[in-house]
């Protein structure tokens, strides 16, 4: 039986797209994942320390802090959907379904802060919203979980376990609430804003992948 080499060259290409993690889908996710850690436990560590102090800040300040990394994050979510709008959610089988279940997630995050949000104001108790990123945390760390198992990294596994051990920490300071946002601050910088700088280090840039 003869193998065409051509043959044998485009399926050796195709097996290598299966499995390829190395294209700038984990970059940008990286970014994001980096951005969302940093500027929300910064908008906790914020809050946390204006309601300790007992700063009678103005509206104007809490307006700010409320809503300007939200603002900032989406700049940075539009800025890497376009720079990867040819193949948003990465090359390889493994990148696309990880970043497909993150992506998934984060719209029902979406929605679970709508469900939470109108809950707590309908009841006026805003102990409510606070289990959200509860939920959250336990979401994440489900994702990690799958992740680590899918690619086998021993640091995605230990990201999986602090977002697990984070849901239980902020279940037990719900009424708490300065010891709940200092400590959601820095949940949100090691399980989030962490593993994006490494995810971003680890991933070659594009003027790099490209000689």
């Amino acid at each position: 039986m003869t193998i065409d080499p051509k043959t044998a060259e485009n399926d050796l290409a195709f097996m290598r797209a299966l499995v390829d993690d190395q294209s700038s889908g984990n970059r940008s996710f990286g970014i994001n994942y980096l951005a969302a850690g940093v500027l929300y436990g910064l908008q906790c560590f914020a809050n946390g320390l204006l309601l300790i102090t007992g700063t009678e800040a103005s509206t104007l300040v809490w307006l700010v802090i409320g809503f300007l990394p939200t603002v900032l994050f989406l700049c940075v979510n539009f800025y890497t959907i376009w720079q990867n709008r040819s193949q948003p959610f990465g090359a390889g089988t493994t990148k696309r379904a990880v970043n497909a279940a993150f992506a998934g997630a984060g719209i029902a995050n979406l929605i679970l802060a709508l469900i939470f949000g109108w809950v707590a104001y309908g009841r006026g108790d805003w102990s409510v919203w606070l289990m959200f990123p509860v939920v959250v945390c336990a979401l994440q760390g489900a994702i990690w979980f799958a992740a680590a198992i899918l690619r086998r990294r021993a640091w995605q596994g230990l990201t999986a376990t602090g977002w697990f051990m984070s849901a239980v920490v902020l279940g037990l300071l719900i009424d708490q609430t300065n010891e709940y946002l200092l400590a959601l601050g820095l949940v949100l910088l090691l399980c989030m804003g962490l593993p994006g700088f490494i995810m971003l280090r680890s991933d070659p840039a594009p003027a790099a992948s490209k000689a």
